[in-house]
């Protein structure tokens, strides 16, 4: 599970920030948490808010970014990072930013930290408890000249020097070492595991325009016994939802390549021919750029997606075929959703959530989360949201748990917990919601007065 993670100088985020799981003093045990074994308690789940454009997607991008460079290495010198510094300065590129991830593997705290800007991984360390003292694992600096790396164990891993050379001389400057490690032919047991964790672990970011319904019916595919359960899910969003007819993944392969075959934009067949043989595995995405098309811009799933229904159960026991694109924007958002709620619950996983509200009642966005809260195990949920009902829901909501962004004058982003207010600012009887609403904890629109001038 993810302690916290700092960061510092990324994107909207100048200063150094923290978004910390850890539950704060005095708070009593209840489904959002999860006991470590050295007694530190965790949560589940979190929640940000603030106005628009205050830096909340960031936090989300800043664990997106951390899983892309862990599990996606650059392949080529030349490829710069995926991110920008914060730009609103002088000298913005000259500025390096870091990275520092506490999180607990296997029941031992780690603490990973890296130093980093646009061209290279400049500095690592990879440190882990199995004492109240900390071991190294790795270190690693890169020559800020000629950019090549040096990576040292710790005392306690033994690595012969043909695997630590191998993969010293693999590690790219703008690689970190666990990405380097993916993509080298060595075996390293320690950082094996590790690696193989943190890819399962950290699932990336998904925002509210993203169409979640492939990855769901994938899911599906894959493990139809899950089907009974989305059913069960989906029918709180409409409860005259009682089954699901998703086509078969076969037929949806061969409705793909038939597409692929007969239609005319570039590099089509020759993409294909070079995916085939691992096309259960990927994604249209990954296939081709839909913006090649010579059709105009049609949508992926107007020119072959896969055919889902739903059975609708009326009065007298009537039911009824419905199509998947006849169904309202909240069923649609819901099954999406439903997919990756069940690999919450049935795996170890943090997802981060742009906007979750988006297309959901306030109701079915509060039982999503009892749902993730009371079923889940060690999975971690963080999520942004514009939802002021979730905060006027104090029997459900904790202070701990809840967190805002906030703009400053020089355009950067602080963060900060409804926790970290003194009993002067927030009683701890006082209303959350009213507190917020009378600007008592900040992270609100400064709209002013809606009269505009002619």
């Amino acid at each position: 599970m993810i302690h916290y993670l700092k960061i510092r100088n990324f994107g909207t985020i100048k200063n150094e920030v923290e978004i910390n799981f850890e539950v704060a003093e005095n708070q009593e045990e209840n489904a959002y948490e999860v006991k470590m074994p050295d007694g530190r308690r965790l949560l589940k789940l979190a929640y940000i808010y603030g106005a628009n454009a205050s830096g909340k997607t960031t936090v989300l991008k800043a664990f997106d970014f951390l899983r892309s460079i862990l599990t996606q290495p650059a392949s080529n010198k030349s490829k710069s990072l995926p991110y920008d510094p914060f730009l609103f300065c002088d000298n913005a590129l000259a500025q390096d930013s870091s990275f520092e991830l506490s999180f607990y593997y296997h029941e031992i705290r780690h603490v990973y930290s890296f130093r980093f800007d646009k061209q290279s991984v400049r500095e690592e360390k990879l440190l882990f408890y199995q004492t109240s003292r900390p071991s190294e694992l790795f270190t690693r600096e890169t020559e800020n000249e000629k950019r090549l790396t040096k990576i040292q164990f710790g005392s306690r891993i033994k690595v012969p020097a043909r695997e630590r050379d191998l993969l010293e001389s693999n590690t790219l400057h703008n690689n970190t070492v666990l990405g380097a490690y993916a993509r080298t032919n060595v075996d390293i047991p320690e950082l094996e595991a590790l690696s193989r964790w943190l890819g399962g672990y950290l699932m990336g970011m998904i925002t509210s325009g993203d169409d979640l319904t492939e990855i769901t019916a994938g899911i599906i595919d894959d493990q139809p016994e899950i089907r009974e359960w989305v059913n069960t899910l989906l029918n709180k969003a409409d409860e005259q939802i009682v089954d699901m007819d998703i086509e078969e993944k076969e037929q949806y392969s061969n409705k793909f390549k038939e597409f692929l075959i007969t239609s005319s934009f570039s590099n089509s067949v020759s993409t294909f021919a070079e995916e085939e043989n691992s096309f259960e595995k990927t994604t249209i995405k990954r296939l081709f750029n839909p913006e090649k098309m010579t059709n105009n811009r049609q949508t992926v799933r107007e020119l072959f997606g896969r055919r889902i229904e739903f059975v609708h159960m009326l009065e007298n026991e009537w039911s009824f075929l419905l199509s998947f694109e006849k169904e309202s924007s909240g069923t649609r958002r819901y099954f999406g959703l439903g997919g990756l709620l069940y690999l919450l619950v049935h795996g170890n996983h943090l997802l981060c959530i742009d906007e979750l509200e988006t297309s959901l009642h306030p109701d079915l966005m509060k039982h999503f989360l009892q749902v993730f809260l009371m079923n889940s195990n060690s999975s971690q949920l963080l999520f942004t949201t514009h939802n002021l009902s979730m905060m006027a829901d104090e029997d459900f909501i904790r202070r701990d748990a809840l967190w805002f962004t906030e703009k400053e004058s020089d355009g950067s982003v602080s963060l900060y917990s409804a926790a970290d207010f003194d009993s002067s600012t927030l009683r701890k009887d006082a209303s959350l919601i009213k507190a917020y609403k009378a600007g008592k904890l900040g992270a609100k629109p400064n709209l002013g007065s809606p009269l505009i001038a002619k």
